[in-house]
């Protein structure tokens, strides 16, 4: 196959974008003559507004849709199976799948007050395999082989002991308290191995943006309304995914 060169994408690009402008300019010319026909577009007044949960619900189905994107770009890099990119294309992999669950629980049962138990537990199981997974993403990136199973072995051990919790304990902070750990090590190791090349500035980058999302989450910020702090989460967490994403094209697929 022939692949297109670098100029000629461009091109193509260029052309896409400058058929998007005219398609958009044609909609915008014809708007402004239904208008002049003196139809209103005003919103019905029994329309209720957004709500805080309705936005919270989908900025969690936007972020679901941009990690299941780039989850899918992460597995078409050929790596070994049980190597650093492997596991965490599954984290990534199942932080979609988390996030389209928050999102579903958000839009869906919450607001109708449907029992949430089994949603809300399945997302929090979810993320304790993206834990899982991140885990041993770093073991695999800067462990030698031997520390590698002690840490599989942990790793294993701390998801069970994180499904029994969160099935018992109702509360966010139990997924937290499992998660942050491992978060802050997967940090401190990209640091460390900056050096070397095993670490990654993407990396850091996207580890700080998701840590400080979780400080505007915990922080209680809510001055953008409707927009309300878990909303802002999704938002930020989105921009921390991405830097996430190209540090972890640069893993170790071995």
């Amino acid at each position: 196959m022939i692949r297109p060169s670098a100029a000629g994408a461009s091109a193509e690009h260029a052309m896409a974008c400058s058929e998007s402008i005219q398609i958009l300019a044609r909609g915008i010319e014809q708007l402004g003559r239904v208008r002049d026909r003196g139809v209103s577009f005003d919103v019905p007044s029994h329309c209720s507004p957004m709500t805080a949960q309705t936005i919270t619900s989908i900025t969690d189905l936007l972020l679901a849709a941009e990690v299941f994107f780039l989850a899918g770009r992460m597995t078409r890099t050929p790596k070994d199976r049980f190597s650093a990119a492997w596991y965490f294309s599954g984290a990534l992999l199942l932080l979609g799948v988390a996030a389209l669950l928050g999102g579903i629980d958000h839009g869906f049962f919450e607001p109708t007050n449907t029992p949430r138990y089994l949603i809300q537990r399945s997302d929090w199981i979810v993320l304790g395999g993206v834990t899982f997974c991140l885990l041993m993403t770093t073991a695999k990136q800067f462990f030698p082989p031997r520390v590698q199973r002690v840490v599989f072995i942990a790793a294993v051990v701390q998801f069970a002991v994180d499904t029994a919790a969160v099935l018992v304990v109702d509360s966010f902070l139990d997924v937290i308290l499992n998660y942050a750990p491992v978060m802050l090590l997967l940090l401190v190791m990209s640091i460390i191995g900056l050096r070397s090349r095993r670490g990654s500035p993407q990396m850091v980058a996207g580890i700080v943006i998701l840590f400080a999302a979780s400080g505007i989450q915990a922080a209680g910020v809510d001055v953008f309304t409707p927009l309300d702090r878990n909303g802002l989460y999704h938002l930020v967490s989105m921009i921390g995914v991405s830097f996430l994403y190209l540090g972890g094209v640069q893993l170790r697929t071995k």
